[in-house]
């Protein structure tokens, strides 16, 4: 029976040889562990995936139309920096970062209990 090899592999006997050290390496094949072993292997040994990685949220850009104020049609250094800020917040919001509620306690926190931490992106 011949192993199957994901379609956006680029050099599938590399692939093999990653997946057999990996194989030889863990107990249980394929499991969480033995898998992600598996992708650190094959992209150590040089392998490549094709294809683009995929996005965790939408693009925020600076939107000149939101940012004039004053609606006179000129975008000031004041406008162009909040709206630039501004773009650069939501981004940062939407791909993950930012605040994340964390429950104190053990159980079902009710939410007025609940305390809001600011998570550092790693």
């Amino acid at each position: 029976m011949a192993s199957k090899i994901p379609d956006n592999v680029k050099n599938p006997s590399l692939y093999r040889k990653a997946k057999a050290k990996a194989k030889a390496k863990f107990d249980v094949f394929p499991s969480a562990y033995s898998s992600g072993y598996l992708v650190q292997e094959y992209k150590r040994m040089g392998g490549k995936y094709s294809g683009t990685k995929k996005a965790l949220g939408g693009s925020v850009e600076f939107d000149s139309e939101k940012s004039d104020l004053n609606k006179d049609g000129k975008i000031s250094k004041y406008e162009k920096a909040r709206g630039t800020a501004i773009a650069k917040s939501m981004a940062k919001n939407m791909s993950g970062g930012g605040i994340m509620v964390q429950a104190r306690g053990c159980g079902a926190i009710m939410p007025n209990k609940q305390r809001k931490t600011r998570v550092p992106r790693s």
